[in-house]
C-alpha cells in the first residue's frame, strides 16, 4: 500500500502523544519517513545543490557590533536524516568566526566556543552581534535569524598568530594520500536503502569527500573514522586566497557525528535523531589554503545516555595538526514503537 505524506503526519503526532517527543524529534521523524518515501517512490531529492558558494564566506558588515550573511545555505545531514531546511552547522560555526574577522582584521582567533541553541532555517539571513570583554582577548558573539537566538558563543583571540599553540597529536601513519581513495559518489553503486540515499544527497554537498576508515570496517581496532576532504574544484573559484580557516571551519562540522552514530550501529542499536549540541575549535595554524585537501581524524571515546563526546584532529596534506575540534552531540535511541514504523 502505498504511504501518503498525510499518514506520515499522522503517524508523526501518534508517535508524538505515545512518546511524549518534542516538536523538534518530530520534525526529525517526519524528515525520516520523507526520506523513506523518496526510497520508494522516487520523490524530489531533497537538498538542492548550490551554485555558487561565495556568500558563504562572504559577510555584509551592518555596523561596528552587527554583520549579516545572505542565504541561501545549505542544509544538514545526520546518519540516515536529510535535513534539508535546517542549515548545516559547520557554516554557523564558520561565519559566526567571518564575523569577527570581518570586524577586526587585524585579530587572529585562536579558540572557538559555539552553542546550537536552536535550528537555523537555511532561507532566512543570518545576523551576528559581537562584544569583547573590558581588558580581555575575548569576545562573544551571538547568532540570531528574525530576532530569534539560534547560536551563542565566544571567541579568543590573539594579536599574533606566532602564538598559536601547536598540537602534538600525530596523523595515523597508514593513512595515504587523498587520490588512493575513491570519491563518495564512487561508492554510491555499492550501497543499499537509506544509506545509498543520503550518500547521494551528499554528494550535492560543495564538500569532494573520500571516506578513509569507518568504526564499522573490521579491521579497524579503534572507533575511529577518517575522511579526506575539500571543496570541489568547481566551487574554488568562489573563494578567496585567504578564505583558509573558513572553509577548515566549515569542514569542522562535517560527518563528525557519524562517528558515534556508528559505534551505536556496530552495537546493534537505531538511532532516531541527533544534533550537534558544543562544537569547540583549537586553531593551530593559519596558513591555510583554502583549495588543499584536509584529513579529518574523529575518535568517540565517550558515549553514554544519549550524548557522544567526539575528538576530530584535522590535518594538512604534509600530515601537520592544523586544527582540533571538541563536540557534545546528541543522541536519541530509536524506542520499540518506532522500530515498527
Amino acid at each position: 500500500m502505498r504511504t501518503s505524506l498525510s499518514r506520515v503526519c499522522v503517524l508523526c503526532s501518534f508517535i508524538s502523544n505515545r512518546m511524549g517527543l518534542s516538536c523538534t524529534l518530530i520534525d526529525e521523524v517526519f524528515s525520516y519517513h520523507s526520506l523513506v518515501l523518496c526510497v520508494n517512490h522516487q520523490f524530489p531529492a531533497m537538498f538542492t545543490a548550490p551554485t555558487t558558494i561565495s556568500n558563504y564566506f562572504n559577510m555584509v558588515p551592518i555596523d561596528k557590533s552587527n554583520v549579516r550573511s545572505d542565504p541561501p545555505y545549505i542544509g544538514g545531514a545526520f546518519g540516515i536524516f536529510i535535513i534539508p531546511d535546517r542549515t548545516f552547522g559547520g557554516l554557523s560555526v564558520s561565519q559566526a568566526v567571518n564575523s569577527f574577522i570581518t570586524l577586526n582584521p587585524g585579530l587572529t582567533p585562536h579558540t572557538i566556543n559555539y552553542k546550537f541553541v536552536a535550528p537555523a532555517k537555511t532561507s532566512i539571513p543570518l545576523q551576528f552581534k559581537l562584544s569583547h570583554f573590558d581588558d580581555g582577548k575575548m569576545a562573544s558573539i551571538f547568532a540570531y535569524q528574525n530576532e530569534k537566538p539560534v547560536g551563542m558563543g565566544h571567541i579568543r583571540y590573539t594579536k599574533d598568530s606566532d602564538h598559536l599553540d601547536s598540537s602534538s597529536f600525530l596523523c595515523p601513519d597508514h593513512i595515504g594520500s587523498p587520490h588512493r581513495y575513491p570519491r563518495a559518489e564512487e561508492l554510491v553503486p555499492t550501497m543499499e536503502g537509506h544509506r545509498k540515499v543520503v550518500m547521494t544527497e551528499l554528494g550535492k554537498f560543495p564538500l569532494e569527500y573520500r571516506p578513509v576508515e569507518s568504526p564499522l570496517d573490521l579491521s579497524n581496532e579503534r572507533d575511529r573514522m577518517s575522511i579526506w576532504l575539500r571543496i570541489k574544484p568547481h566551487h574554488q573559484d568562489d573563494l578567496k586566497p585567504n578564505d583558509g580557516l573558513l572553509v577548515l571551519l566549515f569542514i569542522s562540522d562535517f560527518s563528525i557525528l557519524q562517528a558515534g552514530s556508528e559505534i551505536y550501529q556496530k552495537s546493534k542499536v537505531q538511532i532516531s535523531s541527533g544534533a550537534s549540541l558544543h562544537h569547540s575549535v583549537w586553531i593551530h595554524d593559519t596558513n591555510l589554503d583554502p583549495l588543499a585537501w584536509y584529513l579529518t581524524v574523529v575518535e568517540c571515546e565517550v558515549i553514554s545516555f544519549g550524548r557522544v563526546r567526539l575528538e576530530s584532529y584535522i590535518f594538512n596534506e604534509s600530515r601537520k595538526c592544523v586544527m582540533t575540534v571538541v563536540q557534545e552531540g546528541y543522541m536519541q535511541r530509536a524506542k520499540e514503537e518506532m522500530n515498527k514504523l
